[in-house]
């Protein structure tokens, strides 16, 4: 008797195993699809065609990449952006049915540019104003009791004086500036994710840059960004006695350059 209920026992911890193991198995395959196709879509948001005419780009002209104080921002075309994105990305994932294709999209909550100046990010119905009423932000940040307005380059808007200066004037170096437009960026993306709407995971995410270029691990911002995160088509558990879902979530991105 005592050998019939320790056999029971074995079948049921090998079963149980067997399930949990099965469920890791399928996350980490989807998570690894997902990664590969996130990659490519971003890349493809990122490239050329992204764009409305090579005059587009060509005509920015040498101040490429130095602020807004002379109007030398790169405008990026977002909608056509992310029409990109999405080609790429299922095409990967191959991916052709639109009922599937719409299915993945409910669970795709960010889309986000950033931008020399300003960031956009776009939810799942890929509407750009859910994250702010004007469709994008400034990157305006508190600092020493005032509030400046900051770019991507040494270049930062004195919004009390009216007036664009050097971080430098403000007691910030290049790693101290950066830094800080980091860590705003990053705060920025996790509150979208994490306070969406029609959100079904109970999951937290966090979004994580290089601050400083040192972390091998990590990429920093350093340029015009396309990012896209995906939570993934929720997989239900094997395990026959819980009710379980999981999310083989993942993040791509690309940096957006002149060709």
């Amino acid at each position: 008797m005592k050998s019939f209920f320790w056999s029971l026992i074995f079948i049921f911890c090998t079963w149980s195993l067997f399930f949990i193991g099965k469920g890791i198995d399928n996350l980490d395959i989807m998570a690894e699809r997902y990664k590969r196709a996130l990659d490519a879509g971003a890349n493809a948001a990122s490239g050329y065609r992204a764009y409305n005419t090579g005059k587009f780009i060509y005509n920015q002209g040498t101040g490429y990449g130095v602020g807004t104080q002379d109007g030398n921002n790169m405008p990026v075309d977002r909608d056509e952006a992310v029409k990109w994105f999405y080609r790429l990305f299922f095409r990967n994932l191959n991916m052709n049915d639109a009922d599937k294709q719409k299915e993945l999209k409910r669970y795709m909550p960010m889309k986000a540019i950033i931008l020399y100046d300003r960031l956009m990010i776009a939810d799942i119905d890929d509407n750009w104003y859910s994250y702010d009423p004007a469709g994008e932000r400034e990157y305006v940040i508190n600092y020493g009791g005032k509030s400046y307005k900051f770019t991507l380059s040494d270049q930062i808007y004195d919004i009390g004086n009216k007036t664009w200066i050097r971080a430098g004037d403000i007691g910030l170096d290049t790693r101290g500036r950066k830094a800080l437009l980091t860590r705003y960026i990053m705060g920025q993306l996790d509150d979208f994710l994490n306070n969406r709407r029609n959100k079904e995971s109970c999951n937290n995410y966090k979004i994580v840059f290089s601050l400083d270029d040192i972390d091998e691990k990590l990429s920093g911002i350093n340029g015009i960004n396309f990012l896209a995160f995906c939570e993934g088509i929720p997989i239900s558990s094997l395990n026959p006695f819980r009710k379980e879902r999981f999310f083989a979530y993942g993040i791509g991105g690309s940096e957006i350059i002149r060709p």
